[in-house]
């Protein structure tokens, strides 16, 4: 009985043991996933303010030399509230597409984001009782947003961006780019 009780031990210890690994081995493989991420970022001499990479297991990922999704929060400009890179697939230092998302603060006033049916938001909000839609567009590498034709927000872009949408949504007007060159395409 006291063998089987020490081996039944023994086998447990193993098993808590290689457990404990794994949980090591998927941290250390995040770290070298997120280093990959930061080494991009800084050949492309972008200041991130926090990176988040997705993808599990990132054993795999990391066994594979690849990143699947990142969320990097860049610097604040004044009148943003947020401003996210998404790196996707990204490999042997090039990655398959570059999305950002900028979120400028709302207009002044009572604003109300307009939804459709399903709840996704819309282009439009009600600002104090009239309706405002909003529109972006990049030239001469600043990304302008206007409401009704009037300015609403600006910021430079320093690469080649095209605008894939504009949203009003609770928290400010949300612009959709993405970088034609995937060659270093973000802002510092």
């Amino acid at each position: 009985m006291k063998k089987a009780i020490i081996a039944l031990t023994s086998v447990l210890c193993i098993i808590a043991a290689a457990i404990g690994a794994l949980f090591v081995w998927e941290h250390q493989s995040k770290l070298a996933l997120e280093a990959q991420v930061a080494d991009y970022l800084e050949a492309c001499d972008t200041d991130a303010s926090a990176i988040d990479v997705h993808g599990r297991p990132y054993i795999l990922y990391a066994m594979g030399d690849s990143v699947d999704l990142t969320y990097v929060d860049l610097g604040l400009r004044d009148g943003t509230n947020k401003d996210q890179l998404l790196v996707h697939r990204l490999s042997g230092g090039h990655a398959d597409r570059l999305t950002r998302f900028v979120t400028f603060d709302h207009p002044a006033g009572d604003v109300d984001p307009i939804e459709r049916a399903n709840g996704s938001f819309t282009d439009s909000a009600m600002i104090d009782g009239s309706k405002v839609t909003f529109s972006a567009a990049v030239a001469d590498r600043s990304l302008q947003v206007t409401g009704n034709g009037r300015p609403a927000g600006e910021i430079d872009v320093e690469q080649d961006v095209t605008v894939k949408g504009t949203a009003v949504t609770d928290t400010g007007v949300v612009v959709e780019l993405e970088y034609d060159s995937l060659d270093c395409g973000t802002a510092a």
